[in-house]
């Protein structure tokens, strides 16, 4: 397979699937071991899914409740 093709995916999940997923992403986040360990990307990529997460939250919170 191309290592240079990007995907996309879409899935369904409940907003209590995407708060679990923000608290293992956290979690994650607490206990991430440093560079050189583990690539230097890995943290900002988790940054990146915190913030994601996050905007999924606020934006469900701002809508249903």
């Amino acid at each position: 397979m191309d290592e240079e093709k990007s995907f996309d995916y879409q899935v369904n999940l409940t907003i209590q699937d995407i708060r679990l997923l923000q608290h293992c992403v956290m979690k994650r986040i607490e206990m991430w071991e440093g560079y050189p360990k583990r690539p230097a990307e890995e943290q900002e990529h988790l940054w990146y899914l915190r913030n994601s997460l996050n905007r999924i939250i606020l934006d469900y919170n701002y809508r249903e409740l």
